[in-house]
């Protein structure tokens, strides 16, 4: 299984990687380059060894000090290091002399040249390093880790942007809005502006909604003052009844619209509080504004457990479900179970056509459906439930619809 990681761990392997495979390949080339160095400079030493020897008979000693001197060569003057490279030094040739005997000696990597003559006049000599090529490898390998380096924490500024980004989002979400500035022209920074394009648009489109629907829930609050106004010069108090009930509905339906548009555009804070499931019940049934309810829904309190709800809207949620089970129930029936971790509301009816994730969904009907709507029914008891952290679970056993609200565990930690 692939682990998702971040970006900016996937740039540290990256760059740890590319560095040590460039550290190895250099040090290969180091190694190749001295190897072959200490040989050319071996073979030359074994050159320069028989040649003096041939030319120097006589007082070979100071001579070829001072000619080896002269060529490059430096007297080796630490006596505990003479002895360590004598003792431990791997000899590449050696040439006896009448005089004086001439040793070359590789040591840490390092060729020395060791004369010891028979008038105890002996030296250790290192030749003066002036490899360019070695020079060249060693310089290339530090400007290109330089370069590395520079180059990781280049691409780490230019990422970090992204987390002040990605802070800004958060607070879009929990309703904030931060001002997408200081940004470079730069691919983070056309993000940021192209965000801050969308969010803007977003708001302005959220605006106009609220304004389009508070303005036609206002106006309509209008006709409806009036006409119960008119109800009351009725004589006939059958007729001056019933529309009065048509009008107090008409009333609670809006009050009930801007509750939910409310909610559902972040304008509302739910009030939690702790109550019984049969007081919720009974304010359900008042938005009901049904006579024949205990008719009509066979209620069964196997519990009366308490909840952890905003009363107001989850009253409007239940009765919703209610409502909803009624409209689409085969008989015209339905039947609510509580219990302690949950209660559930059944009725009678052919089985969907859809998972039942496709009736979540804003806006979902059947077209062959007998009930007019907009869809929202489900919806809107799916998104309440997450928001009080209950879970709405959803069977089809022996032709009923079983639609569960499950508040348990989570109910008892509060919300």
């Amino acid at each position: 299984m692939i682990k998702n990681y971040s970006i900016n761990t996937k740039l540290i392997i990256l760059f740890v990687v590319t560095f040590f495979l460039v550290c190895v390949l250099f040090i290969i080339l180091l190694k190749i380059e001295g190897n072959i160095y200490n040989k050319e400079e071996s073979f030359k030493q074994e050159n320069l060894i028989k040649s003096l020897l041939n030319n120097y008979k006589n007082e070979v000693d100071t001579d070829l000090k001072k000619y080896l001197i002269n060529s490059g060569f430096n007297i080796v003057k630490n006596n505990q290091l003479i002895k360590l490279i004598r003792k431990e030094g791997k000899i590449a040739f050696m040439q006896d002399g009448d005089y004086c005997d001439l040793y070359s000696l590789f040591y840490n990597n390092n060729l020395y040249l060791d004369m010891q003559c028979k008038n105890s006049s002996n030296a250790l000599f290192e030749q003066s390093a002036n490899n360019r090529v070695y020079n060249l490898l060693l310089a290339g390998f530090f400007f290109f880790s330089f370069l590395v380096i520079f180059m990781y924490l280049s691409v780490l500024k230019s990422l970090e942007p992204l987390k002040k980004l990605r802070m800004q989002i958060a607070e879009v979400s929990n309703g904030k809005k931060p001002k997408f500035e200081n940004y470079q022209d730069d691919e983070v920074g056309k993000i940021a502006f192209e965000f801050e394009k969308a969010f803007k648009k977003n708001q302005e489109l959220i605006e106009s909604r609220q304004l389009f629907l508070r303005t036609i829930m206002h106006e309509l609050k209008t006709p409806i003052g009036k006409g119960r106004i008119i109800t009351e010069m009725i004589k006939d108090f059958k007729q001056k009844d019933r529309l009065n009930d048509i009008f107090i509905r008409l009333d609670l339906l809006i009050n009930e619209f801007a509750k939910m548009e409310s909610l559902f555009s972040k304008n509302y804070n739910l009030n939690i509080t702790q109550n019984q499931f049969s007081v919720i019940l009974n304010e359900a049934k008042v938005y009901l504004m049904r006579d024949d309810l205990d008719k009509v829904i066979n209620i069964k309190l196997y519990s009366d457990p308490f909840l952890n709800v905003d009363l107001e809207i989850f009253s409007l949620i239940l009765k919703n479900m209610l409502d909803n089970a009624l409209k689409y129930s085969d008989d015209g029936t339905c039947k609510l179970e509580c219990y302690k971790d949950s209660f559930v509301i059944k009725n009678p009816g052919k089985e969907l056509s859809q998972p039942i994730e496709y009736y979540f969904k804003a806006f979902s009907r059947e077209k062959y459906e007998k009930v007019g709507g907009m869809g929202l029914g489900l919806y809107i008891v799916y998104e309440v439930c997450r928001l009080h952290n209950f879970e709405l679970i959803y069977n089809y056993e022996k032709g009923k619809h079983c639609f569960m609200v499950f508040f348990g565990e989570k109910n008892k930690n509060g919300n």
